[in-house]
């Protein structure tokens, strides 16, 4: 792929109906904390309610194969679909990697060297998403050995083991490296720079940081170097001094830790630890690390089957005890990854229901709680979102992580138990007054605008509106104004490729594109809402926008 260019197939959509301009933004501009609360410039109260989806940059980049999906104005593509969906729903927040997943496709091919195909596939999520007034939680690295992950960094810097990611200065270096180029990214489409863009809600600056520390039991040997807990001083020190270089580099953004949420040995929350001892020794410290400076907000995960920790009262106990240490911190907390695996062999969609159905309600109990109490937990953003069936079958099979945790747009726990939820979040949202005390953003400083969440047409979902179209759908813009065919453009005429950059700010301005959308209607509670899927809508030149379609991985 790296040598010449190919030529993807394309897929056609209609043009925004918003105005000619491809510099809009979401309603509010950028989200900031302040007095324990999510405010826009205006000190309106914002309230992240959102969703998971971990591989969006390698489906906008066409490696995971997906379908087209027919709206309501004309066609779309998985991206936009569910962004579509989760404007629909009232979920304004989406939480995504912006960096690999998949081994074959990182976004930093090697030490300050990216692929622009993964970059040009960020920089499509970005401005879709500000079209549809959803945001995005960016993570900048994983600690989990796959694509773009720690490991990487110590690779390339020549160190050995996985410690050293925190304090080998070749490493550090090389991070602060990639947070320039990261934030200094011009976008290719929009020609907005990431840290311009409130399109972004905030940074986690890793996802789940954590010393390499895996005892294969209790009380664990002094050998267990990663296990001492110098090391939980280490990941301290690396966390005050990365979210300190971010915020210099990007003001405008919030950034949190993106860890689980473990209690350091001693603590005072090390009693609501899952497991037997080992929750502590991860090098994490949930107070001390979000009491950090340049750390907006808190931010913790829930996973009852990875903790083997399947009693619901625990998700009740977590989430207060967090919530408590942030509210004594002055810092809005949220929950940015939660999900309970439903595997296959269980049987009906009732049954994943009624399996998943009470850990989720648990959770989103505890934010409406919150809410109606003035407390600090203030957000909820689940993991995660099921492409299905809009992605290839082979993509599901070969990944038995995403089949056993996904919820779909058709699950009962989607429509019964997340939508009402954020729903319910919206409106409380919408109700209050700006926050007392709360100092407006001045004219000269604020971000552009754009609609909120929830003005696109909505309908309950059927099984028959649901349907994909065909593979072979394609446009015609030379004949027939309904015929379609394949064709080989992207963003300015230019293909995408799998190019490999240098690190720093790169980009192909083009047009704008999505589908545009109607005023809202109203809708029953408990339902699904998308864009309403109808007939072809006649396409013309200026209506057309290209993106990348998806052939294979």
């Amino acid at each position: 792929m790296r040598q010449g260019r190919r030529l993807f197939g394309l897929l056609f959509v209609l043009s925004l109906c918003l105005g000619s301009t491809s510099a809009q933004h979401a309603s509010g501009g950028f989200i900031r904390a302040d007095g324990g609360r999510f405010v826009d410039e205006d000190c309106s109260e914002f309230i992240p309610s959102g969703l998971n989806t971990w591989q969006l940059m390698e489906v906008a980049a066409g490696k995971v194969k997906s379908k087209p999906v027919m709206l309501e104005h004309g066609v779309a593509d998985v991206v936009q679909w569910t962004l579509a969906t989760a404007a629909a729903n009232k979920l304004n927040v989406v939480r995504s990697f912006a960096h690999g997943v998949d081994s074959t496709f990182p976004l930093q091919i090697k030490a300050g060297k990216y692929s622009e195909h993964a970059f040009q596939a960020l920089d499509y999520i970005l401005d879709e998403a500000s079209k549809y007034g959803v945001r995005l939680l960016l993570t900048l690295v994983n600690n989990w050995d796959n694509a773009d992950s720690k490991t990487q960094y110590i690779q390339w810097a020549g160190a050995e083991g996985h410690d050293p990611f925190f304090t080998d200065p070749d490493v550090k270096k090389l991070f602060k490296n990639h947070i320039d180029t990261m934030v200094n990214r011009r976008n290719s489409i929009n020609n907005r720079l990431y840290k311009d863009d409130p399109t972004i809600f905030a940074w986690d600056l890793m996802n789940e940081p954590r010393c390499d520390c895996f005892p294969d039991f209790i009380p664990v040997p002094d050998s267990y170097v990663s296990c001492r807990p110098e090391c939980a001083k280490k990941v301290q020190a690396w966390i005050d001094e990365m979210s300190k270089y971010l915020k210099k580099a990007d003001p405008n953004h919030m950034i949190t830790v993106g860890e689980e949420g473990f209690y350091t040995k001693g603590s005072s929350g090390e009693s609501v630890n899952p497991g037997t001892g080992w929750a502590s020794l991860t090098g994490q410290d949930f107070i001390a690390n979000h009491a950090s400076k340049a750390i907006d907000f808190a931010a913790a995960h829930i996973w009852p089957d990875n903790w083997e920790t399947w009693d619901v009262d625990f998700l009740e106990s977590w989430i207060k005890q967090h919530a408590a240490d942030a509210a004594a911190m002055g810092k809005p907390f949220m929950i940015e990854e939660f999900g309970k695996e439903v595997h296959l062999e269980n049987g009906a969609q009732a049954n994943i229901t009624s399996i998943r159905g009470p850990f989720y309600r648990k959770v989103y109990q505890q934010l409406q709680e919150s809410l109606a109490n003035d407390g600090s937990l203030k957000g909820v953003v689940f993991w995660q979102w099921g492409f299905a069936p809009y992605v290839a079958e082979e993509f599901l099979q070969g990944c038995m992580h995403c089949q056993a945790i996904q919820v779909s747009s058709s699950d009962g726990v989607f429509k019964n138990i997340i939508a009402p939820a954020a729903e319910h979040a919206a409106k409380i949202a919408a109700s209050r007054s700006p926050v007392a005390g709360c100092k407006p953003v001045p004219s000269a400083r604020r971000a552009q605008t754009l609609i909120m969440p929830g003005t696109l047409a909505t309908h309950q979902t059927s099984d028959e509106l649901l349907a994909s179209t065909s593979d072979a759908m394609a446009i015609d813009i030379s004949g027939s104004d309904k015929s379609m065919r394949h064709f080989g453009v992207t963003h300015s005429g230019s293909t995408m490729t799998d190019d490999i950059v240098s690190g720093g700010s790169s980009g192909i301005s083009g047009a704008s594109g999505g589908v545009s959308r109607s005023s809202s209607q109203s809708n029953p509670t408990n339902t699904v809402r998308m864009g309403k899927m109808l007939e072809e809508q006649p396409l013309t030149r200026s209506s057309i926008h290209h993106h990348v379609s998806a052939t294979g991985r």
